[in-house]
């Protein structure tokens, strides 16, 4: 008996009615036939588009950062759940905005497999454990056209319903994948499948909307159609509105598919030993006192900053999720015990960055952004479902945040203070990497807090032969700012120096 989450029992109830009652396994079969899915075992298609850096736009109403696909190639085995996804991204015509807010120089590959619950990276001749995508790299097998059909043909809890979808009378078929994620199917009156949505979570929207648009069918051989054209969007666009506060959501364009191949040998991969004993690596919160009462929570990829003051603290950055911010929040009241977590100021609105945000709203805490992000912030912050992955703010909403109160915002310079210490946040001016991005300057301690501008290289490391724009951006900011820097605090990496980072960038002016 498979797992359901209550919003898609509900789908399930809704669509149970009369409209249900036709066959949809017919539906089905047809469909197969067509695409010719019955005695298709693998497949591995080539070609050629882009891809969309989900979460990491410039400003919250621009669409996700592109960067070209110059070679795609995806085989898949059905059998054993297994996918090979291999591709060279390029920056290609598109602007370096958002992302990593500077030109890529030359090629990244990707190398991504998963076979069932097993999931790996290749680079190079190592194998990189990722047990954390195993579920999702499964699942997207079932949102290509040929895994839908094979997947629902085999479910036996398939559902459908006819409606009016771009134009035309179709069939939505749909089942429930991996016990919680519910799959639709666009089938049209031509018995090919039109789109194929479900909802993934995210800890920052939640039950975030994930659909792929197949179009341009055409005869690969032997009557089998396949789609040239496939479009992804992950989350939604609010264009139609103003103004316009979530603009990402197209994250992947196939525009020319090269070759088609089914049953291919090799489509079926041996899990290597590394990926089959990996297991997800525990949530370590390391807490280093960077200057009296001013702590790094590292650990882990993304650190926090946690400051005091004399009757409360203030935290910079919620990045990740909730069990990370979590983790954090239980590692300050054990060095800081007795003082309330009262702010807690976000850098930018990455979703890297902003994932454990949620977390500390729900704690009670006012959260300090710049004033471009706090439309977004509310959005975030809204009731939508989150069924699939659901949070403390999702299970206990608090009253507060509806009514306004948990937001302060700034354009150029804020500050928190008592007589302890004092904490300025400023703006970062002409950066590339993301609109309205903060820096929090210490000036009693000369320590300078950031996110994505500069990683220190940290003992033993070397810096890169020349910085890049955000590192430049950030030294002509603290110039213009006449802010006297001592220590770096990276929300990436290792505390440096300050002086290390400006030689560095003076050498190469």
């Amino acid at each position: 008996m498979l797992k359901r989450v209550g919003l898609f029992v509900a789908v399930a109830m809704l669509a149970a009615g009369p409209a249900a009652a036709q066959d949809a396994q017919a539906v089905l079969q047809a469909a197969a036939e067509t695409m010719g899915v019955d005695d298709m075992m693998s497949i591995r298609y080539s070609g050629d588009g882009w891809v969309g850096a989900a979460g990491q736009n410039f400003a919250p109403a621009e669409d996700w950062p592109r960067f070209e696909l110059a070679e795609y190639t995806r085989t898949i085995d059905f059998e054993t759940e297994s996918s090979t996804e291999e591709m060279v991204i390029r920056q290609g015509n598109y602007p370096a905005r958002g992302g990593g807010g500077a030109p890529i120089a030359g090629d990244r590959i990707r190398n991504w497999m998963v076979r069932g619950e097993y999931a790996w990276n290749g680079e190079i001749d190592r194998v990189v454990p990722r047990p954390q995508d195993a579920e999702r790299r499964r699942l997207e097998i079932y949102l290509t056209p040929q895994g839908f059909l094979k997947g629902a043909m085999a479910a036996d809890d398939v559902i459908a319903v006819e409606r009016n979808e771009y134009g035309g009378r179709v069939t939505v078929v749909s089942f429930v994948a991996l016990d919680k994620y519910r799959i639709n199917g666009t089938i049209t009156g031509d018995n090919i499948v039109q789109r194929v949505q479900t909802w993934m979570p995210s800890p920052v929207v939640g039950d975030m909307y994930y659909e792929t648009v197949y179009t341009n069918y055409q005869d690969v051989g032997g009557g089998m159609m396949f789609p040239m054209n496939w479009h992804q969007h992950q989350d939604f666009d609010d264009g139609a509105h103003e103004p316009n506060v979530s603009g990402g959501d197209h994250t992947f364009q196939l525009s020319t598919i090269d070759s088609v191949e089914v049953n291919v040998a090799d489509a079926a991969l041996d899990v290597p030993d590394a990926a089959r004993n990996a297991m997800v690596p525990p949530l370590r919160v390391v807490a280093e006192e960077v200057a009296e009462g001013v702590w790094l929570m590292a650990g882990g990829s993304h650190h926090s900053v946690a400051v005091e003051f004399e009757d409360e603290v203030a935290v910079i950055e919620a990045p990740l999720n909730e069990a990370r911010s979590l983790a954090v929040m239980d590692e300050i009241r054990r060095r800081i015990p007795g003082k309330e977590i009262r702010w807690v100021v976000t850098t930018h609105h990455h979703w890297d960055h902003l994932g454990g945000m949620r977390a500390y709203v729900h704690e009670g805490a006012t959260v300090v952004t710049h004033q471009g992000n706090f439309p977004y912030y509310q959005e975030v912050l809204r009731a939508r479902p989150w069924l699939l992955e659901p949070d403390r703010f999702s299970l206990f909403p608090p009253e507060e945040w509806s009514e306004g109160y948990i937001f302060e915002t700034l354009r150029e310079k804020y500050i928190l203070g008592d007589t302890t210490r004092l904490v300025e946040i400023h703006h970062v001016q002409g950066l590339a990497h993301a609109a309205g991005m903060l820096i929090a300057y210490l000036p009693n301690e000369k320590i300078l807090v950031q996110a994505d501008l500069f990683t220190p290289p940290g003992p033993g490391g070397s810096l890169p032969a020349s910085p890049n724009a955000s590192a430049r951006t950030l030294y002509g900011n603290v110039q213009r700012l006449g802010l006297d820097v001592e220590t770096i605090v990276p929300i990436h990496g290792v505390p440096g120096p300050w002086s290390q980072f400006a030689e560095w960038v003076e050498a190469a002016q």
